[in-house]
């Protein structure tokens, strides 16, 4: 069986160089072929294709094309039975894809599986979630509630990573930083929905498989692959926090089944209000980091 590897990577080479440096220290041989989908406004250094000649298959978007789509782009370039999708900003620390590939071939009924994902200072990141609901908004993996109160009921239903510790659980999604994926089951639900440009295009998916009777599944034994969030988001602040916000409120509207789509209001109006309310915490960032 074969594993593709796909990074789907926006003008943060040297993220992307130390990432494809721990693939290749670890995972050798590799169970596949690595396709990198570059979305920023820059080249790709010469350099970079050069030290990884014939390795890497680059290709180069003349415009961000987005997320979805460009995780879409690499579906299609692969040929192999599975393909783990990787966001540049991760480092494999352990090898572990010859492992998740055994794994799914002994659970023919598992279509997307996470492996452990931690924080560059050691913590377990919550990548194993329950699908969102009103309640996200508040007690979300980065909320007030969850950082401070993280033991509390509603984020722990959220936010399920910290109660998994053990054993391979199924769940209703895990994070698109690091996820391997069937391919048989792809060409049964279809690719990634290009509506969402960015963020929570992995939760759709994972619900999408879940609706057609495949299994999303942590594995906790899987990596870790360490995840340093934001590579993207820095770069283009307000523009990611629209983004965010915008597929927040799709997401919800593209499930919601209230009467006469109260809930869709509700999250269209409620949507709005957060991304205007933390306005000020992006303007901050962007003056404090101008002046350092």
């Amino acid at each position: 069986m074969t594993c593709d590897i796909g990074i789907v990577s926006f003008d943060c080479f040297p993220l992307l160089e130390k990432c494809l440096d721990s693939l290749y220290e670890h995972e050798r041989p590799l169970p596949g072929k690595v396709i990198v989908v570059e979305n920023g406004p820059n080249d790709i250094p010469e350099s970079l294709i050069k030290r990884f000649d014939e390795r890497v298959v680059f290709l180069k978007n003349n415009v961000n094309a987005g997320f979805a789509r460009a995780c879409n782009q690499i579906l299609e370039a692969s040929s192999a039975d599975y393909v783990c999708l990787l966001n540049p900003d991760t480092v494999i620390r352990h090898a572990f894809l010859a492992q998740a590939v055994s794994w799914l071939e002994n659970h023919r009924d598992v279509a997307l599986l996470g492996p452990k994902i931690v924080d560059p200072d050691g913590s377990i990141q919550g990548s194993a979630r329950g699908f969102p609901s009103i309640s996200t908004a508040f007690f979300g993996r980065t909320s007030f509630f969850t950082r401070f109160v993280p033991q509390n009921p509603v984020s722990r239903r959220n936010v399920q990573t910290s109660a998994l510790k053990d054993k391979p659980t199924q769940v209703d999604w895990v994070s698109g930083a690091c996820m391997i994926v069937r391919k048989d089951a792809v060409e049964e639900v279809g690719k990634l929905d290009e509506g969402f440009f960015m963020y929570w295009e992995d939760c759709d998916w994972c619900r999408r498989f879940w609706q057609h009777g495949w299994k999303v599944v942590y594995h906790p034994g899987l990596g870790p692959v360490e995840h340093a969030a934001g590579s993207t988001s820095k770069k283009l602040k307000l523009k990611s926090h629209y983004w965010f916000h915008k597929s927040a409120v799709r997401l919800y509207c593209k499930y919601d089944k209230t009467p006469l789509s109260i809930g869709s209001m509700i999250a269209v109006t409620g949507g709005f209000l957060r991304f205007v309310l933390l306005l000020p915490k992006i303007f901050i960032y962007d003056i404090t980091a101008e002046s350092k």
